[in-house]
């Protein structure tokens, strides 16, 4: 091939090259912004929505909160009320998980205390999964107990 055929050719190539950039840069992408725009509001629209619905969800938990308290400061006349509930343990679940739940329904104060108690060898390869009533006056190794179903004379 002679060097000018290559030449005029490699010309073409870039000559298509700028043609094809140029189209895509002068064709009509001003109506993909505005179906862009469009949806932008849609979607702040509902955004506003939300955070009205959250704002006037969070008034009506606050006034619960409050009524509740009032309830709470009512019947507690000096003594420490005790707290009530049911555990559930699942397939999986961790002493990090079990003692988080606790911690987070009242029972207990301290979730740490619990996790290391419940990840003790004994104790972590015996939990059994189920459904537990548990309250705030049981110590850390009742419910361990419980849990496990171990008796309270075996330790």
């Amino acid at each position: 091939m002679k060097r000018s055929t290559l030449h005029g050719f490699g010309m073409a190539l870039i000559l298509s090259g700028i043609m094809y950039t140029g189209l895509d840069y002068f064709s009509g992408t001003e109506v993909s912004t505005d179906k862009y725009e469009e949806k932008i509001e849609q979607l702040e629209l509902q955004l506003k929505e939300a955070k009205r619905q959250l704002k006037q969800y969070e008034n009506q938990a606050s006034t619960k909160d409050e009524t509740s308290e009032h309830r709470n400061t009512a019947d507690s006349s000096g003594k420490k009320q005790v707290k009530e509930g049911i555990l559930y343990i699942y397939s999986g679940q961790t002493p990090y998980e079990i003692a988080k739940k606790l911690k987070d329904m009242g029972i207990i104060q301290n979730a740490v205390e619990m996790e290391l108690f419940l990840a003790q060898p004994e104790y972590a390869r015996s939990i059994q999964i189920g459904q537990y009533e548990v309250n705030s006056s049981m110590s850390v190794d009742e419910i361990a107990n419980l849990i496990t179903g171990k008796s309270d004379s075996s330790n």
